[in-house]
């Protein structure tokens, strides 16, 4: 049975995943405060054990690797044919193709050095990557004794070996999103939704969310950075909880949350059409520039609505066929 205000939740952080992406920093302080690591909070929070880890293989690759796999083949497919219309030489295309191949292979999210080697990033979809292996290591996780002992091992390792080098598949990713994973599903081990907190015990938690919008908390677990790190989980936490808390609000105030909480069951669609827009599509570059023209301001209005309204009408016309939701491995 879903709930209605934890798919709210997901369609609101996949818009603030679509708005961060945009590069602006007033909207980046806010936003980066807790976008991914709620994602993480809520796949942990619905997260069922698995007695057989080859089991677990096997559902988690369907619904992760495959619109994975999806998103590389439709970008090698879009950038030979824009390039073709170009008329960009055979070779220089091959070249391009080999560059995203290799950098799909690799699977690293937004660090394009490695071994002293340019790769190709693969942008926001890391997180499929991230996640898989993510359930796959809590899924062994919940079978150790010590489950918070090797947790923090885990999260520890995966953090602070980025200082020296970067796996691929985004397995260090992986290793520090367990944390939230595992939190999201102690979670509702200990039913923390089922509490209605009141103002004196959600007043702190705006002021750390305050706080961490005021010094720039973020953690960026796509390519594990943190300039303050404890105090980034903190605020992650915090404001995570505060949004599950408005979108139960939501829920049961707003006739819009009907909607909402019908587009949060195809995050994983927008995810990747989002994707496929900031690997392949230059708008980014033109919404960056400095000139404010009217036109440019005008275009610029253009390109946001489209950033939004794409991956949210490509959803909606997944859920109206039962082929691409099998696909993508919905059940909805």
């Amino acid at each position: 049975m879903r709930i209605a205000y934890f798919d709210i939740a997901k369609f609101i952080a996949m818009m603030m995943v679509i708005l961060g992406h945009f590069g602006v920093p007033d909207i980046n302080r806010f936003v980066y405060t807790f976008h991914i690591p709620l994602f993480f909070l809520l796949s942990g929070y619905f997260f069922k054990p698995y007695s057989s880890t080859i089991d677990l293989v096997k559902v988690k690759f369907r619904q992760l690797i495959i619109p994975y796999l999806l998103v590389g083949g439709v970008v090698i497919f879009i950038y030979i044919l824009k390039n073709l219309l170009a008329g960009i030489s055979f070779s220089d295309i091959l070249l391009g193709v080999w560059n995203y191949f290799i950098g799909f292979l690799y699977g690293s999210g937004y660090i394009n050095h490695v071994f002293g080697y340019k790769i190709t990033d693969i942008g926001p979809v890391w997180f499929c990557l991230a996640l898989f292996f993510g359930f796959i290591i809590l899924n062994m996780l919940l079978q150790y004794k010590y489950q918070k002992t090797a947790l923090c091992i885990i999260f520890c390792i995966g953090y602070f070996s980025t200082n020296y080098i970067w796996f691929p598949f985004s397995i260090q990713s992986a290793m520090t999103a367990v944390l939230f994973i595992y939190i999201g599903y102690k979670g509702k081990q200990y039913r923390i939704m089922d509490y209605h907190p009141s103002l004196g015990a959600v007043l702190p938690l705006l002021c750390i969310f305050s706080v961490g919008i005021n010094i720039r908390s973020q953690f960026l677990i796509a390519h594990n950075y943190s300039e303050h790190l404890i105090t980034d989980i903190i605020v992650a936490l915090a404001a995570s909880y505060l949004v599950l808390l408005y979108c139960r609000w939501l829920e049961q105030n707003t006739k819009t949350s009907k909607i909402m909480a019908f587009l949060g069951r195809y995050t994983i669609v927008m995810l990747c059409v989002h994707s496929v827009d900031v690997l392949i599509l230059p708008w980014n570059d033109y919404y960056k520039t400095a000139n404010t023209d009217a036109t440019v301001i005008y275009v610029k209005l253009l390109i946001t609505m489209f950033k939004f309204i794409l991956p949210i009408t490509i959803a909606y016309l997944v859920s109206k066929s039962p082929l691409m939701k099998r696909i993508f491995a919905l059940k909805v």
